[in-house]
């Protein structure tokens, strides 16, 4: 296989296909379309699906792996197997990255509905993973598919539209019965999974529950945060994947590294938009008679609770892994959900940038100001400094200690600090930023 181009090209085939599938249900954009306008004309339904579907075809998924396909087949294919068998090749893959884009359109309507449905793309990544390692390489298989797609096998291109036309059909089903929004939900069967959660989990937190569960809805319910949110699992997954893999043991500075970063990888995110996340309709919430405090607590909250979602499975990994030490890793959370949630939240008052949460996280810088990029830094090796500085002059504990202690002081004055500090910093830049989300501009 390594000396035949064919083959070493075939051999990544089934392995993209997945990845494809895997990125276009996370970051590909869903055909919409304003509705209100088409209730007052006589356009079917059924047209207006159709457009959808159509319309979803353009998209970069489609258009970029045309530049490695095309250039493949006339210079490789086309001179050693013939004009045939060339054009069979590009028809065959134009029919797989088809019946891609309309799965994953399947699945996006699926998952706006189900977000648990995440977990589809999420699991056919580890099906893909667990044949390779169970013995069935993926890179033989893949070969093997490469030859049957050129062998011109008729099956294959009787099954493959059936196949598209099945999705095609499902997927015009969905969002024709997910017409109009009395269609989606009825008023009984509005009351769902949020209203449980502010009802009955969060009641107890009062005003600050309610604005908690706000904020949850908020950031599934919404195209970027939900993004976002998706890619911090994938973030913690793929680095344990290739710590495990590793032949050659990190160092200690790059364990703690990696450790304060997927700690603190989502409250980061969520944390440096924690007031433009609302930025279109800010106004409203500025002008409203509401405990600002509480508000701003919610917040805090649901900051420290990404830190700990995150802790637990690296805590779980390092501890089998014993490459680092776990009290360390304790460390650090105290650590980033005292000292770094308070240096995020500062940070985020100066973020005026305004945020459309209904854009595709994909290449999308809109709301990223240039602190933020200093945040990055400042969050990643402000414990990790501070660590190794009091352990070479004096030892591992006193270092672990030297990250604990200041962040159970935060922890413990946060109530002090949310009051004396964020709000009011925010409140003295609270025009400044207003004009800022009012700025339709990037």
């Amino acid at each position: 296989m390594e000396g035949d181009p064919v083959e070493r090209f075939n051999s990544f085939l089934l392995w993209y296909l997945p990845v494809d599938l895997f990125l276009r249900c996370l970051f590909q954009p869903l055909p919409t379309i304003e509705i209100l306008p088409y209730l007052r004309l006589p356009v079917r339904r059924s047209k207006i699906v159709n457009y959808l579907l159509r319309r979803s075809l353009m998209n970069l998924f489609n258009l970029i792996p045309w530049f490695v396909i095309i250039p493949f087949s006339v210079q490789i294919l086309l001179p050693e197997s013939g004009a045939g068998i060339a054009m069979i090749y590009i028809l065959a893959i134009a029919l797989l990255l088809i019946l891609n884009n309309f799965l994953a359109v399947f699945i996006g309507f699926q998952i706006q509905k189900r977000p648990i449905l995440y977990l589809i793309p999420f699991g056919l990544q580890a099906i893909v993973i667990s044949v390779n390692n169970w013995g069935l390489p993926m890179s033989g298989l893949s070969v093997s598919f490469g030859k049957y797609i050129l062998a011109g096998n008729p099956v294959l291109f009787v099954t493959l539209p059936l196949v598209i036309t099945g999705i095609i059909y499902a997927t015009s089903r969905l969002l024709s019965r997910n017409f109009y929004i009395d269609e989606i939900k009825s008023a009984n069967k509005r009351k769902t999974y949020f209203s449980s959660v502010r009802e009955f989990q969060f009641k107890r937190f009062g005003e600050i529950g309610l604005y908690l569960s706000l904020e949850i809805s908020l950031l599934i319910r919404n195209k970027r945060p939900r993004q976002i949110m998706v890619m911090i699992p994938i973030i913690i997954l793929y680095f344990m994947f290739i710590i495990s893999n590793s032949k050659h043991p990190y160092g200690p500075f790059f364990n703690l590294i990696i450790v304060t970063m997927l700690i603190g990888f989502g409250a980061i995110n969520y944390g440096q938009f924690i007031f433009s996340w609302e930025s279109s309709y800010f106004d409203s919430i500025m002008a409203r008679k509401n405990n600002f405090i509480n508000y701003v607590k919610a917040k805090y909250y649901l900051l420290s609770a990404l830190s700990i979602l995150s802790f637990i499975p690296i805590f779980i990994f390092f501890l089998n892994t014993q490459s680092i030490d776990p009290y360390l890793i304790c460390s650090v959370l105290i650590f980033a959900i005292g000292v770094n949630s308070f240096i995020i939240m500062l940070f985020s008052t100066f973020n005026d940038g305004r945020m459309d949460l209904s854009r595709s996280r994909f290449f999308n810088y809109q709301g990223i100001k240039g602190n933020q990029y200093l945040l990055t830094f400042i969050f990643l090796l402000l414990p990790a400094g501070i660590f190794s500085l009091f352990k070479y002059y004096f030892n591992p504990v006193i270092g672990e200690l030297a990250i604990a202690i200041p962040g159970l002081v935060f922890i413990i004055l946060s109530d002090w600090w949310l009051k004396r500090i964020i709000v009011p910093q925010f409140q003295r830049r609270k025009y400044k930023n207003l004009d800022g989300y009012r700025n339709l501009s990037l």
